[in-house]
Formats: C-alpha cells, structure tokens, sequence
C-alpha cells in the first residue's frame, strides 16, 4: 500500500501506534473474524501486510447481515477475496482518516490501488515473510552482525527466528501487534520451506538506492560460503 506524493515519511512511533489503533478497532468490526493483519512492515512511503481472509458462507452472513454490504443483503456466499477487498479498504480508510487528523492535512492520502499477492505454499509464505520483515534493508538500511529486526514491523516479536534478537529498551514496543494465524501455511506451514528465519536473510536491494562511496567503504566483505553452511553452524550444537 503505497501512499501519496507529499505524505511525510510513515516510518515513526507515532505512526505505528496509529496503525496498531487501526488494526484493533478492524478487529472489532462485524468482519473482525474473518479478515485479519498478521504483520506488518513501514516504510518511508509504503506498507507491506501478511494478511489472512476467509470468506463467509450463506449461514453466516444471515447471521450477520452487514457482513459484506450488497452481497450480504442478498444472501449471497463471499469468497476470500471479497474479504480481503473489504478488510484493505477499511483500513485503508480507517488509516488515512487518523493520519490526515495526526498530520493536520486534508487529501488522499493513498497514491493507488494496494497491491496484492495470494499465497498458496509454504515456500511462498516463508519467501514473503522475510520479504516484509527484512525490507528495511532492500529499501538501504545497512545491518552488521546477527540478530537486528526493524522496529517499524512486527518482526522483533515474531516467534519464528532462528537468532537471538538484538533489543534496545528505547526502541522497544510496549505493546507489540501480534495476533495468532488462523490458517496453517502462516502459522506452522512455512516451516517447511526452510525452517526458522535467520536475521541474515534479507531480499536483494532495491535498484533505486544508491550507497555512497563512503558507506561503500563501510561494507563487509560477503561471507563466501554457502548460507546453508552458515545456518548450520548456527543451529549446530556444541
């Protein structure tokens, strides 16, 4: 979800707090069960979200009338792609709505349409995930040693890492976004593609970033062995 031309950097406590408000009153919302952000990743001008949705039958929609507006009144099943259109909007909405009051601006506040990607193995989930909780570092931030997390995104209290996370109490979340996965290839599922993340795997850097020459300087040499080798080592036990 990319916002617009003018939206100031989205990477700051207070917007991840403004987030995080989102997120639980959309969890409260009539469409609370069947649609939820597991994680998320802010960047400057773009948010990444692992989000899982589930449709709703016929049963449950009489149940629930306003499930899913035109489609709920006339009793029709949704399918989890309806879901996920009505979860992204709201809070697409819900969060402009809190920026623009935090910000003191009127306008859009989303550049597009969000962008999307259904998931289906658990390569793809474990790919995705790394993907989001190491963008900081494909968008230029650098990263030395094991064990750093970006604390715009829910990867400090993701349970899935194979290091042990470096923490700084000034930074650290009080109260972390982490709900439980409801479906398998997000919960457990993409174990199997690889095992727990390591902190050493990062996607590749966006072509857009250009490092100077000094911070050039600055970069380690990369390990020559194989990243199998490296996570052996790491698990191997003494």
């Amino acid at each position: 979800m990319r916002v617009a031309t003018g939206v100031p950097s989205l990477r700051c406590e207070l917007v991840q707090n403004l987030l995080k408000d989102a997120l639980k009153r959309q969890a409260k919302r009539d469409y609370g069960g069947a649609f939820q952000v597991v994680h998320f990743s802010i960047q400057d001008d773009h948010l990444h979200l692992a989000v899982e949705a589930k449709g709703a039958s016929a049963e449950e929609i009489a149940k629930s009338p306003r499930l899913l507006s035109q489609r709920a009144k006339r009793g029709l099943e949704t399918k989890d792609r309806d879901m996920i259109r009505r979860g992204i909007a709201g809070l697409a909405i819900s969060f402009a709505r809190r920026l623009n009051t935090l910000l003191g601006r009127k306008g859009r506040v989303w550049a597009d349409r969000h962008h999307r990607r259904d998931l289906a193995t658990p390569t793809e989930v474990r790919n995705t995930l790394v993907y989001i909780f190491q963008n900081f570092r494909r968008h230029g931030v650098r990263v030395y040693g094991v064990g750093a997390t970006d604390v715009f995104s829910t990867a400090p209290s993701f349970e899935g890492w194979l290091d042990a996370l470096v923490t700084y109490e000034i930074l650290a979340d009080t109260e972390p976004w982490r709900p439980s996965p409801r479906t398998w290839l997000l919960g457990r599922g993409w174990l199997r593609a690889g095992g727990l993340l390591s902190t050493l795997e990062a996607p590749p850097m966006s072509p857009s970033v250009k490092l100077s020459p000094e911070a050039l300087a600055y970069e380690p040499e990369r390990d020559p062995r194989d990243f199998a080798d490296v996570l052996r080592e790491l698990t191997a036990v003494p």
